[in-house]
C-alpha cells in the first residue's frame, strides 16, 4: 500500500512538471510575441505648395503666387522617435536618411509592433555622424555622399542643400530668372520636427498607424519648398553657406524649417 502511494506521488509529480514546462514555454511564446517587429518607411513628396516637382527645369507656383523651381532639393534625416498610442515612445537606431529630388521612398528601420500616432525627427545629423567624413562610410550609405559634405570634419555635412532658380519679375513672366544656392548646416541649425498626432483634433480622420509582426507602415510626408522658402526674398537673398557666406539667410530657413513638412493624409 505504501509503494503504491509513492508511486501515485511519483506520478502526480511528473505531472505537475509536464504541466510546468507547458506553462513556461507557453508564456515564453507570449514574451517572443510581444518583441515582434515591422518596419517603418518614409515616403516623401517634393511639392512647391500643392505641384509636385518632377520636372528639374520648370517653374512651380507656391501659394503667394511666386513661381520658382529646384534643381537640388537635399536634406538628412536622422533620429527619428515614434510615438505609441499608450504614450510611449522608440527611436529607431542609426537612422540616417538622405532625401534628394529622384527618391520618395526611404526605409527608416524595424520597430515594436503597436499602435502609432505621429513622429519626430531631425534635419540635419547628430554630432558623432557631423563629425565624420563621407570615405568613413561605404558606398551607398547617405552618409558618403560627398556633395553634402563641407571638406573638413570642423563644418561637417549640410544638412540641407537647395539650388534652383526664381522669377523675380513684378508680373511673375519668367523672363528675369535669379539662380539661387542655400547650404545650411552646423549644429545650430539641427532642427527638430514634431509630426501631428494623428486621429485627434484637427488631424482626427487621420488614422494612426498599426504596425504588424512583419509588416510595414509608410509615412507619407509633404514637404512643401514654397512654404519653406516663403520669408526668402530671391532678388536678394539668393545664397547662403551657414558658416560664413550670409549666414542670416540660412537662419531664416532653418527657423522655419517645420513648415516644410505636413501629412499626406
Amino acid at each position: 500500500m505504501k509503494s503504491k502511494n509513492i508511486k501515485s506521488f511519483i506520478a502526480l509529480g511528473i505531472i505537475i512538471s509536464g504541466l510546468s514546462v507547458l506553462f513556461g514555454t507557453s508564456c515564453h511564446k507570449t514574451s517572443s510575441d510581444s518583441a515582434a517587429t515591422g518596419t517603418f518607411y518614409f515616403h516623401l513628396h517634393t511639392n512647391i505648395d500643392t505641384n509636385e516637382v518632377d520636372d528639374s527645369t520648370a517653374l512651380y507656383r507656391d501659394a503667394t503666387g511666386r513661381h520658382f523651381g529646384l534643381t537640388v532639393p537635399q536634406f538628412y534625416i536622422s533620429g527619428v522617435t515614434l510615438q505609441n498610442a499608450k504614450g510611449t515612445s522608440y527611436t529607431i537606431p542609426n537612422a540616417y536618411i538622405l532625401k534628394d529630388l529622384d527618391s520618395e521612398e526611404y526605409i527608416i528601420g524595424t520597430a515594436p509592433v503597436g499602435v502609432y500616432t505621429s513622429v519626430t525627427f531631425n534635419v540635419g545629423l547628430d554630432a558623432s555622424a557631423n563629425a565624420t567624413s563621407p570615405s568613413s562610410y561605404s558606398p551607398g550609405s547617405p552618409l558618403a555622399n560627398s556633395s553634402m559634405w563641407y571638406g573638413n570634419t570642423a563644418q561637417g555635412y549640410m544638412f540641407m542643400k537647395l539650388q534652383g532658380f526664381a522669377d523675380t519679375t513684378l508680373g511673375q513672366i519668367g523672363t528675369n530668372l535669379v539662380h539661387f544656392s542655400y547650404e545650411i548646416g552646423g549644429s545650430s541649425h539641427l532642427k527638430s520636427i514634431t509630426m501631428p498626432t494623428r486621429g485627434t483634433g484637427a488631424y482626427a480622420s487621420y488614422l494612426p498607424y498599426t504596425l504588424v509582426a512583419g509588416g510595414t507602415q509608410y509615412i507619407h510626408i509633404i514637404c512643401d519648398y514654397g512654404a519653406l522658402l516663403f520669408p526668402i526674398d530671391f532678388k536678394t537673398q539668393d545664397s547662403t553657406d551657414s558658416h560664413s557666406l550670409r549666414p542670416g539667410i540660412a537662419d531664416t530657413i532653418a527657423n522655419n524649417m517645420q513648415q516644410l513638412f505636413h501629412y499626406e493624409e
